[in-house]
């Protein structure tokens, strides 16, 4: 394995593992999605990396290093030895919702030696507060298969691509992104022992043994670039340039199209955004609002949104578009109602570079 590849997870693949028994059940931990991030410990001197590259001396990452650096420093000094010459955490970076701040994932804990030998185990640090969540990013699967690795990989594959694609669509964040961006494979009892990543990029047709045919349905939604917010803006922003707009059986300037009330479902097809606000209340005061991607799943597909040419922006937050307050009570908050807005600035996001 190449050093390299230890700053990239989405690069990681122990070629020389060969599955014998008795030693032939595989298991698979979902990873967040997100660009390939690393956190490299020499000593006292803590290096952040981004896509395998030296991240920028004063980005996200770096910024985010010097908050944690003391606890970092301090893990990584447990795996120090007399002939140990840095510790590598690799992982992703993290960063599917608007309201939450972008965040180190770890997958990997990777000890190099001088002589430049590696030891790979899964990453089960306690550095960051998040680091004791348990499956915050899904649920594992698990394989029984015999061989080599270059045989049998691209069954791990397959079976990673199924199980991360329909637990994208259970396990996401508020905007509508899926947080399973692959999985890490390990091949021994405590499955501590790393040995392929697989990452997943497309939405899978994954049968369902409730059907009687063969035909598949497609799980969750595709991990967008990078499978960062940043990554997903941009993505939709060419989307709606290069697609045409249509409003109920016509073509319309989605630039102009401003009809007077319309489906949430019709909006992505008609107008020129990338997505919709939900904004809850309970009590008659509004507690949160949220920005969604159009892409995902929506539980208000044939709610009707109005056009107000008189908007109040406090009260619908820049929007021109805003349907009724929708009763939608929970045991917490019995008196809860959502409403949707559209066509509307996005939340403020972070321009630095990682």
């Amino acid at each position: 394995m190449k050093e390299c590849d230890l700053y990239r997870l989405s690069q990681f693949r122990v070629k020389e593992f060969t599955a014998e028994p008795p030693l032939v059940n595989l298991l698979a931990r979902p990873v967040f999605a997100g660009p390939d991030a690393a956190i490299e410990v020499i000593g006292e001197t803590v290096n952040g990396f981004v896509n395998g590259q030296p991240s920028h001396p004063t980005g996200q990452l770096a910024r985010f290093i010097e908050r944690y650096r003391d606890k970092i420093v301090a893990a990584a000094k447990s795996y120090q030895a007399e002939k140990t010459q840095k510790i590598v955490f690799a992982g992703t970076w993290h960063h599917i919702d608007f309201d939450a701040t972008p965040r180190f994932e770890g997958c990997l804990t990777h000890v190099i030696a001088e002589d430049q030998a590696v030891v790979s185990t899964i990453y089960n640090e306690r550095i960051f507060e998040w680091d004791d969540e348990p499956n915050r990013a899904g649920y594992g699967v698990g394989k029984t298969l015999i061989g080599g690795l270059d045989k049998i990989a691209a069954s791990l594959h397959l079976s990673a691509e199924r199980a991360a694609s329909e637990q994208r669509g259970q396990y996401k964040g508020t905007s509508g992104l899926g947080m399973v961006g692959g999985m890490i494979w390990s091949a021994d009892r405590d499955g501590t022992m790393p040995i392929l990543f697989s990452p997943v990029t497309a939405a899978t047709e994954v049968g369902s043994e409730f059907e009687e045919d063969d035909e598949g349905f497609l799980a969750g939604q595709p991990i967008i670039g990078d499978g960062s917010l940043s990554a997903a803006i941009m993505s939709k922003f060419r989307e709606i340039e290069t697609d045409g707009g249509w409003f109920r059986g016509k073509d319309v300037d989605r630039a102009s199209h401003r009809p007077r009330k319309l489906k949430l479902a019709e909006a992505a097809e008609a107008l020129d955004v990338i997505g919709y606000w939900v904004q809850v209340r309970s009590c008659g005061r509004p507690t949160s609002s949220h920005f969604r991607f159009f892409g995902a799943s929506t539980e208000w597909p044939h709610e009707v949104l109005e056009r107000s040419d008189n908007i109040d922006e406090d009260d619908f937050l820049g929007n021109r578009y805003a349907s009724d307050w929708i009763y939608e009570p929970t045991h917490e908050a019995p008196d809860q109602e959502v409403r949707l807005l559209l066509l509307g600035p996005l939340p403020p996001l972070s321009l630095a570079p990682l």
